[in-house]
């Protein structure tokens, strides 16, 4: 039986025991049982939003007529909304199983993601990799956003995940396109593109790579442009989102940034124009300290960096709602694995995250917010003070 367990095999390009299979159909078992279990609940954002748009999907034709569809609102662009249209008109299963179902395939290709990012960065510990599959399927922020919310913020994240794979791969172009697709779903791919910046700086990337961006985005087109939609409407989405006007009403939408600790409903035009220009700056420091100097970007500082530029960015900027940081909370996980000593990375990391979570799923909380808002900001100064220490080469001090 040690024997068998310890044979080695080959899929897709990884080798791995049949121990390390086995363990992954035990993740992929119990990530499918959570899920399940989750299948029915409603949450405000389905019916507010979700249900009147496949609603009108529906009206207007389902599928591609249906992206012609006159909505009194909407922010989503046409990758999405083209998914919503054909599940308008789907006879099988009800609309909420199938949002949530679509989202939960994307849990899984992002478990994969880190599966093989887990696998390239430890350079083939295929049972590390296993462990970082389960650890992401099974992460509260992973399974709440799709199975019980019924979000799509894990497709975006799973196109980026991918990208940067392909960029520890070398391969620039195809990862690229990759985060150009990410870009056509969700805006808050953008939250990482300060580190993209950074890697170009780096030589990782070339200026010409950064065109997949708006190439991706008027491809996702295509499919609107065929139901008639004006070329003005669809590039306005981001424009619609950017400007800050559909969330004026909170600073944060019970996510736990800087607002948190100075009041989320009081001067809201006034702090929120002056949290763009604050991010921009933190943003603009970060970029300069790490351009200026000559280090090598190892995977420890690569993953690091990524943290921090992506939590700058959440943690300054008005308006951000609760799903925000859920590249913050993967790459926490992969971080975790080139150094297992840093388990309070991740633990802190999700726990801080899943405390907006919980505030609005459930009304409820166990802390404060604000306290969920200083471990978000100690995460945030550990990563700033290990990616100084290394580009400056001054030795890690490790905690007692």
């Amino acid at each position: 039986m040690k024997e068998l367990f310890g044979k080695k095999i080959r899929i897709a390009g990884f080798t791995m025991q049949v121990f390390d299979l086995c363990l992954m159909v035990v993740f992929t078992l119990m990530a499918l049982a959570v899920r399940y279990v989750l299948r029915h609940v409603v949450t405000e954002d389905y019916t507010m939003f979700f249900e009147p748009w496949v609603d009108t999907l529906r009206q207007a034709g389902g599928g591609i007529k249906g992206l012609a569809a006159e909505f009194e609102y909407v922010d989503y662009t046409t990758p999405y909304l083209t998914v919503l249209s054909f599940i308008s008109i789907c006879p099988f299963l009800n609309t909420l199983l199938l949002i949530k179902i679509f989202s939960i395939l994307f849990d899984f290709v992002a478990a994969f993601a880190v599966f093989a990012l887990i696998y390239e960065v430890t350079e083939g510990k295929s049972t590390y990799a296993v462990i970082g599959y389960g650890m992401l399927l099974l992460s509260p922020t992973v399974f709440t956003n799709s199975a019980m919310w019924a979000q799509c913020d894990i497709i975006f994240t799973s196109f980026v995940l991918w990208s940067i794979y392909l960029i520890l791969k070398d391969r620039p172009l195809g990862a690229m396109i990759l985060y150009g697709c990410a870009f056509a779903i969700k805006l808050q791919t953008l939250f990482l593109a300060p580190f993209y910046v950074i890697l170009w700086m780096k030589g990782k990337l070339k200026l010409k790579h950064f065109l997949c961006l708006p190439a991706m985005y008027c491809v996702g087109m295509i499919p609107a442009l065929l139901a008639g939609e004006s070329v003005k409407e669809l590039l306005g989405i981001y424009v619609l989102q950017a400007n800050g006007k559909v969330d004026i009403y909170a600073l944060s939408h019970k996510f736990p940034n800087i607002y948190q600790l100075f009041g989320t409903d009081t001067f809201l035009i006034e702090y929120a124009d002056a949290g763009i220009y604050v991010t921009l700056a933190a943003l603009m420091v970060e970029m300069f300290v790490f351009a200026r100097a000559k280090y090598e970007l190892d995977r420890k500082l690569f993953f690091r960096m990524a943290m921090l530029m992506t939590m700058t960015v959440v943690f300054f900027l008005p308006h951000m709602h609760e799903r925000y940081a859920i590249l913050v909370d993967i790459f926490a996980i992969i971080y975790l694995f080139l150094e297992p000593d840093k388990l309070y990375i991740p633990v802190l990391t999700i726990t801080a995250s899943f405390g907006g979570y919980a505030l609005y799923l459930s009304g409820g909380k166990i802390l404060p917010i604000a306290i969920y808002t200083l471990i978000f900001l100690y995460l945030m100064l550990d990563h700033g003070r290990y990616c100084y220490r290394a580009i400056w080469k001054r030795p890690e001090k490790t905690y007692g």
